[in-house]
C-alpha cells in the first residue's frame, strides 16, 4: 500500500511539472511581442501593415491574445527612428518588423540579436541595408521588391502608354551610388527601346528645382524616375511642374500616383505584408532568420492617375486603362 501511494505522489508530482512546464510555454506563446518600426504612415507603409495583420489573423495571431504588438512611427523624421528601435528592443520585443530602408538600418543598429523581418521595395544589398561583400546578416530577413530589376517593364509600360515616345528625363542624386547605379540600368532598357535618354544629375533640392524649372516640354518626351531620395524627398514640386509642362511621369510605386504621378509600376505592398506575416509566424515558431532567404514581391501593379493625364491633355487608350490594376479617377 506503502509502494502504490509513493508512485502515486511521484506521478503527481510528475504531472504537476509537466503541467508547470507546459503552462509556462504557453504563456511565453501567449505573450510573443512584435515591435513595428516604420518611417511614416504614407499608402506603402498602410498597405504593408494592413496585409501584415491580415495574414497574422489567418495565421491564428490574435494582439493581446496571443500576440502583443509594439509600433512606432517616426512621422517622417529621420532622426526619430534610432531612438525608437532602441527603445523597441529596450521593451524586449521578440521579433522585429520595419518597412523601408531607414527603419531597417536603424533596427540592425538598435540589435544584432532579435530578429528583423522587412519589406522594402528594391533590392537590400544595393540599398545599403546589406555591406557590399558581406553575407546577410543572421537576424535578418524579410520580402524585397527588387524595383530596379522592373525598369525595363516599367519602360516598356511607358512606351505602350505612349508609343511615340523618344527621349526620358531622368532626375537623379549625382552624390548617390545607389541612384547612379538606377540610372545606368534605366538607360540601357531605354537603349533596347529605341529611346534617348536626358540625364540630369544634381546635388541639391534647389538644384534640381532649378533644372526642372528650366526644362522644355517637347513632343514625346516624359519623366521617368529612378529609386533616389532627394527626387522624391521633392515629388510633390516634381509632379506640379511636371503638370504645368504638359509632361507624363512614370513612377516607381502607387503611392507616386496616388500623388500625382502619371503611371506607377511597382510591387504591391499589401501582398508583401502578407507574405512578411509568413516569415513572422515562422521565427516565431523557431526558424532561425538566417534560414529564411529574403524572398522577392511576386506581385507587380500598374496605377494609373486619370485626373492626371486628363489635366496634361494626355490620352489613356482603352485597351491601357483595362490593363491596369488600379486607375485613379
Amino acid at each position: 500500500m506503502r509502494q502504490l501511494a509513493k508512485m502515486f505522489t511521484s506521478i503527481l508530482a510528475a504531472i504537476i511539472c509537466f503541467c508547470a512546464w507546459s503552462g509556462a510555454e504557453a504563456q511565453a506563446q501567449a505573450q510573443a511581442r512584435l515591435g513595428i518600426l516604420i518611417p511614416e504612415l504614407g499608402r506603402a507603409q498602410s498597405q504593408a501593415l494592413k496585409g501584415l495583420y491580415q495574414e497574422l489573423k489567418t495565421l491564428g495571431y490574435q494582439e493581446r491574445k496571443n500576440l502583443f504588438i509594439e509600433t512606432r512611427n517616426a512621422n517622417g523624421d529621420r532622426s526619430a527612428l534610432q531612438p525608437a528601435a532602441v527603445d523597441l528592443v529596450a521593451r524586449k520585443t521578440q521579433l522585429l518588423f520595419t518597412t523601408g530602408t531607414r527603419a531597417t538600418l536603424a533596427a540592425s543598429a538598435a540589435t544584432q540579436d532579435i530578429p528583423i523581418v522587412f519589406v522594402h521595395p528594391g533590392d537590400p544589398r544595393a540599398a545599403g541595408m546589406i555591406k557590399s561583400g558581406s553575407d546577410v546578416p543572421s537576424n535578418l530577413s524579410g520580402v524585397a521588391g527588387f524595383a530596379n530589376r522592373m525598369t525595363d517593364q516599367r519602360l516598356a509600360l511607358l512606351k505602350e502608354l505612349m508609343p511615340e515616345l523618344r527621349v526620358i528625363h531622368i532626375f537623379f542624386d549625382s552624390n548617390n551610388s545607389y541612384a547612379r547605379e538606377n540610372l545606368a540600368g534605366a538607360a540601357a532598357g531605354a537603349k533596347k527601346l529605341a529611346v534617348q535618354v536626358a540625364e540630369h544629375g544634381v546635388k541639391s533640392s534647389d538644384e534640381l528645382k532649378a533644372t526642372f524649372s528650366s526644362l522644355k516640354s517637347e513632343p514625346g518626351a516624359a519623366i521617368f524616375q529612378v529609386p533616389d531620395d532627394l527626387v522624391e524627398s521633392e515629388a510633390e514640386f516634381v509632379f506640379a511642374t511636371a503638370r504645368q509642362k504638359k509632361l507624363p511621369t512614370m513612377f516607381n510605386e502607387e503611392s507616386w500616383a496616388i500623388s500625382g504621378a502619371m503611371a506607377a509600376y511597382g510591387p504591391d505592398y499589401l501582398d508583401m505584408g502578407k507574405r512578411a506575416a509568413g516569415l513572422i509566424d515562422k521565427i516565431l515558431k523557431g526558424q532561425k532568420p538566417a534560414s529564411l532567404p529574403i524572398e522577392r514581391a511576386v506581385k507587380f501593379d500598374l496605377t494609373l492617375n486619370y485626373r492626371t493625364a486628363n489635366f496634361i491633355g494626355f490620352h489613356l487608350s482603352p485597351a491601357m486603362l483595362k490593363k491596369a490594376n488600379k486607375v485613379i479617377r
